[in-house]
């Protein structure tokens, strides 16, 4: 595989030194260019082709979210920024990855193999869009804090008002999220909409019967009447 072409986006020069540390003597990444505001990082991307953005968040004139929005079709993009808070935003963007500064290599080198994992291989159309693998993680606001859970654990997610309960091994998570936007960062081929209220991962249902689906932990959820007949074509 070609090295991957990346450009760093970041209003601070410690961060730019800080990536090019990181990134020195790494043969899979390439660095093609650095800018220190978002609208110079935009001009050079309509011109050059690339594959992957260390992007800041908080930066003057165009903030890196809305850098992100303003794209159609951005590259692979790691944020890389000082504060949390917006985590949970970031990933219906399908970022690679989210790093706190101040970047430890660890972390960094993490978030390289993920990159790296979602990028096409060599061979595909070059006009065909680069797949993404699916979500394996999702990001959810708890208390106040940030945390990450595998999406392999989670076994059902039920409405709760502006909330919603996240059920994983028994326990569940409440987060300030609704039914229809965790729905969207979820992937489709490993969980369903069952009811307005309900949404279930496919490899936990256990059986039917009526109305009412099993889960493998045994946990009775309603099937809305909207809902059925699409569950059984996925079943099937």
């Amino acid at each position: 595989m070609n090295p991957l072409n990346c450009i760093i986006v970041d209003d601070e020069d410690g961060a730019h030194l800080v990536i090019e540390h990181h990134l020195n003597g790494l043969q899979s990444l390439n660095l093609c260019g650095s800018f220190f505001n978002a609208k110079d990082a935009m001009d050079y991307l309509y011109k050059n082709p690339i594959d992957l953005i260390f992007l800041d968040i908080n930066m003057p004139g165009l903030t890196g979210m809305e850098m992100l929005c303003a794209m159609n079709h951005p590259p692979l993009v790691i944020l890389t920024t000082a504060y949390s808070e917006f985590a949970l935003e970031s990933y219906k963007y399908q970022v690679v990855d989210y790093l706190i500064k101040p970047i430890s290599l660890s972390n960094f080198l993490s978030a390289i193999d993920k990159a790296i994992s979602r990028f096409k291989p060599i061979g595909f159309p070059p006009t065909q869009e680069k797949p993404l693998s699916p979500i394996e993680w999702l990001t959810l606001k708890v208390d106040g804090d940030y945390i990450r859970i595998t999406t392999d654990k989670i076994e059902y997610i039920q409405s709760w008002g502006n909330y919603v309960k996240v059920f994983t091994d028994g326990h569940f998570l409440l987060s300030p999220i609704t039914t229809n936007e965790i729905e969207q960062k979820l992937d489709i081929l490993k969980f369903i909409r069952i009811h307005k209220s309900y949404i279930v991962a496919l490899d936990q249902i256990k059986k039917i019967t009526g109305n009412r689906l099993y889960l493998m932990n045994d946990t009775v959820i309603p099937i809305g009447t909207t809902y059925r007949k699409q569950l059984l074509e996925r079943l099937n």
